[in-house]
Parts: structure tokens; C-alpha cells; sequence
């Protein structure tokens, strides 16, 4: 017997769902390192808090855990769309699990006001691609996934000067009063990035919600670091930001970079983002790698970390379609 519902996932068994990922990681991705225990113990502990409420279904045949789905409600302008993540057991595919699944999701997301469900990190020609596209979902922009390992790269890579008469700023956790305000604008700029036709549009920032996103990383013990580039009016014009998460110390993710229009082409990005790579290896010996995802049709932030030391390891498709119907 099949049974699908919800779940706290601050409850779940950890091996039983390691044991599910593993499984479908090795099927789906097989030139990629399956995930460890810990990595599957920060995905249930530590949702992104960027993209808000995190929800968790699990289906389990006869008892044994066979699927699980992972949606994610943003808000601050995206209070139409969830995102979601379904993940089906290589030896309990094609008896309708993922679909049951996608089927009882909808129904609370439509319920909950969400409108589209977009799912990202879809691999080509993979049996997730051919689920999705069953079901009437089409791609709607397409991202390299790129890591940087240390122990492959030169640190004096890194070793990159901002331009005359700017300065870099850093911190953790909390942005200064002094430029929390600035900063919350300059936010605003990732909102130039190339969406391709995902229904995710940049948030609205405001230093409220920089605040509340901020609350959030502490309560999940996500140490937020941040540099920004300060013109010499002192407003932050530049922001690159990365996440280290308790659960998995060797690696780090990288968050959001944008510089605001009128101080592009200076070579701001590619500043901040290598401070920070110094930053984060001086006082963090067990890091082992960076991790990153950029849209193809951001060709210059792809070059960027190219010239960093990062790898293209994988393209993948994000899809997306309307809730009602499925």
C-alpha cells in the first residue's frame, strides 16, 4: 500500500533517507560522488532560507521509504510559485510513486495560493527529465553547476585588487547599520541577472527583510559571510555572498553576486569574490570546496569563476509548469 503525507523533516530518519538519496544519485548522476549522510542531514535540517517555508512529503510503500518531494513557498513578490524537488527510489519507479507524490503536493500548494511549481537541477535526457516533461512541464532556463576544489588551485589566483577608489567590506551574519541600507539596494541588482523565462522574479529588498533573512540563518546555524564593494560615497554598489552550513564543514556555498549597473565592467564581481575566497580558506582548514550554479546566458559571472578556479561539472534545465491541472 502506498501512503503519502507530510512530514516534519527536522524528525526524519537520516539513514533511511541517505539511503534513498544515495540510491537515486548513483541511477541519475553517476559521474558525481553520491551524497554523504551528512550532506542528506543538512538537506533536511537546513532548508534555504532564501526561498522560505520548506515543506517535506514522504510516500512509503508498504512501510518502506520509496519517495520523498520538497517544496519551497518564496515570498516578497514570489508568493505565486513553489519549488520543488521529487526524488523516487530506482527500484520503486514506474508504479506511480512520483506522481502521487507531485499529485498531493499540488493540491496543498494550490491550497496555500501558489500558482507555478518550478523544479531546477532537472539533468538532461535523465529520468527525471523524461517524468517532468510527461507532465507537461517545459524548460525554462538552463545553469552549470561548478565547484572549486583548493587543494586544485592557486591561491594567488585570488589575489585580485578593487578598482581605484573602492574599498571591500566584509562581514558575518549581520550587515552593518551603516550600510544595511545600501546594501538591501544593492541586492536589488541580481535582479539583472538573465532569468531565462522562470516564473522567479528578484525579491523586493528592504532592510527588513535582510533582517528577517538574516534571523533566519542564525536559527538554523548558517554562517551567512558577506563582501560588498563600497564606492567612495560610501553606498554599497556590490555584494557577493556564501553560505557555511553545520552540517558540512568541508564545503561552502555560493550565494548571490550582483554590482549595481553604473559600476559594472570594473572588475567588482570578480574582487569580491575572490576576497572572499581568501577569507574563507585563512580561518576555515577543513573547507574542501566552493560550490556554485550560474545561468548559461550569464556568460560573464561563468568566466568569472572560470578565472577563480572553478570547474563546470554539469548543465542541468529548470522546468517549470502551472499547478492547476496536475
Amino acid at each position: 500500500m502506498l501512503e503519502v503525507r507530510l512530514v516534519d523533516g527536522r524528525q526524519a530518519d537520516v539513514d533511511e533517507y541517505h539511503e534513498l538519496q544515495r540510491a537515486a544519485s548513483l541511477v541519475d548522476y553517476p559521474q558525481s560522488p553520491p551524497p554523504t549522510r551528512d550532506a542528506v542531514l543538512a538537506r533536511l535540517r537546513d532548508p534555504d532560507v532564501d526561498l522560505g517555508e520548506r515543506l517535506l512529503w514522504t510516500a512509503r510503500l508498504d512501510g518502506r521509504l520509496a519517495g520523498c518531494l520538497i517544496a519551497q513557498l518564496p515570498v516578497d513578490g514570489n508568493e505565486h510559485l513553489a519549488f520543488a524537488r521529487i526524488v523516487v527510489h530506482p527500484a520503486l519507479r514506474r508504479q506511480g510513486i512520483g506522481s502521487e507524490l507531485l499529485r498531493t503536493g499540488a493540491v496543498a500548494l494550490r491550497e496555500r495560493g501558489r500558482v507555478v511549481v518550478e523544479v531546477s537541477q532537472v539533468e538532461p535526457n535523465s529520468p527525471g527529465a523524461r517524468f517532468v516533461a510527461d507532465r507537461g512541464f517545459r524548460t525554462v532556463n538552463i545553469s552549470v553547476f561548478q565547484i572549486l576544489e583548493f587543494a586544485e588551485v592557486d591561491p594567488a589566483i585570488w589575489e585580485v585588487e578593487p578598482p581605484p577608489g573602492y574599498r571591500l567590506v566584509r562581514w558575518i551574519g549581520h550587515a552593518p547599520e551603516d550600510l544595511v541600507e545600501s546594501y538591501a539596494r544593492a541586492r536589488h541588482a541580481i535582479g539583472d541577472a538573465p532569468p531565462g523565462e522562470s516564473a522567479f522574479r528578484a525579491p523586493d529588498w528592504t532592510v527588513e527583510r535582510v533582517r528577517r533573512l538574516e534571523a533566519g540563518y542564525r536559527e538554523h546555524g548558517i554562517e551567512r559571510r558577506v563582501v560588498a564593494a563600497v564606492a567612495p560615497n560610501g553606498e554599497v554598489v556590490g555584494v557577493t555572498e556564501l553560505d557555511l552550513q553545520p552540517f558540512r564543514p568541508e564545503l561552502a556555498a555560493q550565494r548571490d553576486t550582483a554590482v549595481l549597473a553604473a559600476h559594472r565592467g570594473l572588475g567588482l564581481g570578480q574582487a569580491m569574490k575572490a576576497h572572499m575566497l581568501c577569507w574563507i580558506t585563512a580561518d576555515k582548514a577543513g573547507l574542501r570546496r566552493v560550490w556554485t550554479s550560474t545561468a548559461t546566458a550569464n556568460q560573464y559571472m561563468a568566466d568569472v569563476n572560470h578565472r577563480l578556479g572553478f570547474a563546470t561539472v554539469r548543465r542541468y534545465s529548470v522546468v517549470n509548469r502551472e499547478l492547476a491541472g496536475l
